[in-house]
């Protein structure tokens, strides 16, 4: 199972919930708070775990700029409201974990779609 680093733009009930669950997330709010993305992700990188955010830019740094990444997860829950939002990401995070690595994930209300990172 892949270790995650949740981007500061993660609400907290979702790392405390995936962590819940027996993940290991660590929280850029306590290790890189104010960094650029390209830097959150290159130390999510360098420690092997997979990337969690709400922003796409992470995508755009892993897909089309092949900046290396363990993996990718984008949540895109905001016409959830909230509550319901965070409980549906921890559940389909739970859900990908076993296949995420070397991926990019991209979570929407009733819908993930995967395809390999390059």
């Amino acid at each position: 199972m892949p270790g995650f680093f949740a981007d500061e733009c993660v609400a907290a009930q979702i790392v405390d919930g995936l962590r819940a669950r027996g993940f290991d997330v660590a929280d850029a709010k306590d290790v890189c708070q104010g960094e650029t993305d390209a830097k959150a992700l290159a130390l999510a990188a360098a420690a092997e775990r997979v990337l969690i955010t709400d922003d796409r830019g992470f995508g755009e740094l892993a897909v089309r700029h092949n900046q290396t990444a363990a993996g990718v997860i984008i949540l895109l829950l905001y016409a959830l409201p909230a509550g319901v939002r965070e409980k549906y990401a921890v559940e389909q995070i739970a859900a990908i974990a076993p296949t995420c690595e070397k991926r990019i994930s991209i979570i929407e209300p009733g819908r993930v779609r995967v395809r390999p990172l390059p």
